[in-house]
Parts: structure tokens; sequence; C-alpha cells
């Protein structure tokens, strides 16, 4: 049963607040798809990497500005220079068969729907589009936990205002999205039982 769905390739996207677990859960998912059809078979797609590389490049404007003004300052990156870096893998990296799994993007309403535009293009039937739904106060407790340098009060409370300000509005955009599937997963719950509720709702 489950290999004939995968006959038609899934797309999956990932949005949820800071702390909720969508790294992990992106590979774990990875992880199923690559059992079902080979390593090849998943395209993974992480928008940050992509705006890390171009801060690299210091001989174009754009890249500066980005470093100085967005990552420096911990500031939400244009919209524009988000779908750019996320439409670019996709149209570089996706085809006829390969499983994709989008992590890190959307993070606004403008961004989800440029993602919905080009999935659609390129002919992906399967989609899903993944909320895990985790508190404001689960999410902050899991980042000051985790212990990481970017991980003070301060700038845990900034990121989790950023959801509100920015990621609720797109989660809102897919929940009225009628062209493809929206899951709400109770984020909460163990790694394991994540994704096990993950497994089940997309049919895999």
């Amino acid at each position: 049963m489950a290999s004939k769905k995968l006959k038609e390739p899934y797309c999956f996207t990932f949005i949820s607040r800071s702390g909720a677990g969508k790294g992990t859960q992106c590979e774990l998912l990875k992880n199923v798809l690559e059992r079902h059809g080979g390593k090849d078979n998943v395209f993974y797609v992480y928008t940050g990497d992509h705006l890390r590389e171009l801060v690299r490049h210091k001989e174009f404007l754009a890249a500066r500005l980005l470093d100085e003004k967005i990552l420096k300052a911990g500031e939400k990156a244009p919209d524009s220079l988000a779908i750019w870096a996320s439409t670019k893998e996709l149209i570089h990296g996706v085809t006829e068969t390969n499983h994709l799994i989008i992590d890190g993007s959307p993070r606004t309403a403008l961004e989800a729907q440029a993602l919905d535009e080009i999935v659609d293009f390129l002919d992906r039937k399967n989609v899903f589009h993944i909320w895990l739904n985790v508190s404001y106060k689960c999410a902050y407790d899991r980042l000051l936990a985790r212990g990481r340098s970017d991980d003070k009060p301060e700038s845990i409370k900034r990121r989790l205002a950023y959801y509100e300000k920015y990621v609720a509005p797109a989660v809102e955009f897919y929940k009225k999205d009628k062209l493809h599937k929206f899951l709400e997963i109770d984020g909460e719950q163990s790694v394991e039982l994540v994704n096990k509720d993950i497994i089940k709702a997309v049919g895999l």
C-alpha cells in the first residue's frame, strides 16, 4: 500500500515556532522516504543555508547588506530574498520523481503563497503543509534548555515574537489553502510520537 502511494512524489513544508523541532522531524521524514525509494529520491531545501551562502559573496551589495542589516542584527530577511533562495533551489533540484522537503520556509504569508505557486508549477500533487503546534511556553523552555550561545532569554523572546508577527499569518494562509493538505500536529509530544503522527497523517 505504501509503495503504491509513493509512486506520486510528495512535497512537505514544515512551519512552527522556533524550538518546535522542525529540523528533527524533517530529517526523520527524510529517512522514511529514503527507506522507501533510496537516498537519491529526496530533495531537501533549507532556505537559511542558501542565505548564509550568499553572505560569503562579499562582492555583491545584497550579500553585504544581508550580513550587516539582517543576520548580525537578528532581523527578518526580506521576503524577496527568502523566496529567491528557496525557488532557486527548487528550480535546480526538483526532478519528475524526487520527493521534496522544505525546511525553514515559509516564514511569512507572502513566502507561503510563492511556495504554493512554484510547487504547483512543478506539478506536485501530494503537497502537505505540516504545522508543528507548540505553545509559547513550550517553545521558550525548549530553546532555553538547548543552551546554545544564541539561545539567551532576550533573543528567544525576539524569535518567538517574530513568529506571532510573521509566521502565524502564514499558518492561517495554509489553513485556507484548498488545493493542498494542511496538517496540525501536536508538537509538544515526544520526538517519536510527533514523527509517528506525521507518518500516519501523510499515509506513509
